[in-house]
């Protein structure tokens, strides 16, 4: 089951990543002049655009139906493999140049991910068995530090400002999919079970609230610095909520430093590429 939920959430990946690409290519020669209101109905007109919508939307179910098969400390690692997968697809059909440095950032990312989840082999953990304490706690604390973030990226401009809601972007990601791993157990129940679990509302309102940081982040005009915090808060909230509140747990035996050295290899490899992701997408537009 667990080999199943990581295959899964590659997918959820894959799908994310194939939305990412294709909104990217419906936008990229789209000029930005005429205002946001017409802006974003220009785009919506496009099929690439709205098939880039379609695709998170999959992506978005795969994820949940991962989060079925194996535990949050998980599945929600396993989602950074979109990074490079959206910058392979990027050089493949838009035809953004990929260096020497991608391919190793890529290769250190994927073997960091391997070597955590075979040296840590996270497991254990219950969301059905939670206490209604433990999720009151966990948000609380979910809530604080989005208003924390909130307050600094409405008081910063710049790498700063991007920065503080990126951050506030992958917390409330990596809320969403404790909410969605919550809602798990409702599926059993079917349609009755899932509309009276009060997970399903609020994946509803972690999602709107996460477009909106997401927006912010993306309109401060650095994503050097909005991407990388977007790409690591996401796991990094989902797997210490993992551990507090869900119960979950890892070896801590001597395979824990492999596991160390997977994680930086993942944090290092992620920073590396968001700036090549950045600088692929800049060149063209610098072209006669």
């Amino acid at each position: 089951m667990l080999l199943a939920g990581i295959a899964v959430a590659v997918l959820a990946a894959t799908s994310n990543a194939v939305g990412s690409v294709l909104q990217r290519a419906a936008s990229r020669h789209h000029a930005p002049g005429a205002g946001r209101r017409r802006s974003l109905v220009a785009l919506l007109r496009r099929p690439a655009w709205s098939a880039g919508i379609a695709a998170h939307v999959v992506g978005f179910a795969l994820q949940a139906v991962a989060l079925t098969m194996a535990v949050i400390s998980v599945v929600q690692p396993v989602l950074i493999v979109e990074l490079p997968i959206t910058l392979v697809l990027s050089a493949l059909l838009l035809r953004t140049p990929m260096g020497r440095r991608a391919w190793i950032a890529i290769a250190a990312m994927a073997g960091g991910l391997a070597l955590a989840l075979f040296c840590l082999v996270p497991g254990g953990g219950d969301p059905a068995a939670t206490s209604g304490l433990a999720w009151t706690l966990g948000t609380a604390v979910v809530l604080v530090m989005l208003a924390v973030l909130t307050v600094l990226g409405r008081a910063a401009r710049g790498r700063r400002r991007g920065l503080c809601f990126g951050l506030a972007t992958g917390v409330t990601y990596g809320y969403n999919a404790a909410l969605l791993a919550g809602l798990a157990p409702a599926y059993a129940e079917g349609l009755p079970g899932v509309l009276t679990a009060w997970q399903t509302y609020g994946v509803l309102i972690g999602g709107t609230v996460s477009f909106v940081f997401l927006q912010q982040a993306l309109q401060a005009g650095d994503l050097l610095w909005a991407q990388p915090a977007i790409t690591l808060a996401n796991p990094l909230l989902a797997v210490v909520w993992g551990f507090w509140v869900f119960g979950e747990r890892v070896n801590l035996d001597g395979w824990v430093v492999g596991g160390l050295v997977g994680v930086a290899a993942i944090v290092a490899g992620t920073v590396v590429l968001t700036r090549v992701e950045h600088a692929s997408e800049a060149a063209p537009r610098g072209r006669p």
